[in-house]
């Protein structure tokens, strides 16, 4: 399980990692999953939470949720599993042809960045609890399905 930062893509979040944020973030999803747990790379200088639960969707055996998120409400939330899926919603300005906003999805199998493949992502409101919920409802909905087809297919707020 890799995560791409997504630096070396045409586009990348500004502003500085807000701890605060992470923080967050990592309180709301493990009130919801129990069996989550969290931690932030450095507190001093922050580059990411990163949240490994013993179990996923379908035949993984392990879920990891890297999140980044910034001062200034940009952020990057990629999943990576024991099956070698990836994916990844993004909220920061990009170049790709589609969505027309700073909200976007990169799809499983891979995160692709290819420009075809980028979508509109289903998050909307950027508020870290908010974002938190909707992502674990749909990586649940995912659970219970035994397949990432809808990962993206939810409404925000959830």
């Amino acid at each position: 399980m890799q995560f791409n930062s997504g630096d070396s893509e045409s586009h990348a979040l500004r502003g500085a990692i807000d701890v605060a944020k992470l923080d967050a973030f990592r309180d709301a999803f493990t009130a919801m999953e129990p069996m989550a747990s969290g931690e932030i790379d450095d507190r001093l200088n922050p580059r990411e939470l990163r949240l490994t639960i013993p179990y996923g969707v379908g035949a993984s055996a392990e879920t990891v949720f890297t999140i980044r998120w910034t001062t200034v409400n940009d952020y990057n939330i990629h999943y990576s599993d024991t099956s070698e899926h990836d994916l990844r919603w993004d909220l920061h300005p990009h170049d790709f042809s589609a969505p027309p906003d700073d909200r976007h999805f990169h799809p499983p199998p891979d995160a692709s960045s290819a420009d075809d493949h980028v979508e509109a992502s289903c998050l909307g409101e950027p508020s870290v609890d908010l974002v938190a919920r909707a992502v674990h409802l749909l990586w649940r909905q995912g659970l219970d399905e035994g397949s990432m087809a809808n990962i993206n297919a939810g409404k925000n707020p959830p």
